[in-house]
């Protein structure tokens, strides 16, 4: 099975950090992946309403490989797609929209 890297970002309102946290997993293919990120980035939204946050700056990347050691960002050639998180739910954009900043997307 493929292995592919999930890259999750958040941080809330009035916060000037965010916290990053990198997996890698073996899945069947990219859709597959993206689901569970998909799933990731649904508990991140409950938990934020939970605990009564406000997204600032979130998201859950799926890229493709094992990368757990190197330093990925955005502009990775290995970037599939990028699940945005804020107040209302998640929305999947794909790497050339989210490099192009093209994150006003109807959420999922």
């Amino acid at each position: 099975m493929p292995a592919y890297t999930i890259v999750t970002t958040s941080a809330v309102q009035g916060g000037d950090t965010a916290e990053v946290n990198t997996l890698t997993d073996d899945f069947a293919n990219d859709s597959e992946a993206l689901g569970y990120a998909r799933r990731m980035a649904d508990e991140m939204i409950d938990m934020a309403h939970q605990l009564l946050l406000d997204f600032d700056y979130s998201n859950v990347g799926v890229y493709d490989g094992d990368l757990i050691d190197e330093d990925i960002t955005p502009d990775h050639a290995s970037l599939i797609g990028v699940w945005v998180l804020d107040e209302d739910g998640s929305a999947c954009v794909t790497a050339e929209e989210f490099r192009e900043g093209a994150t006003e997307v109807e959420p999922s």
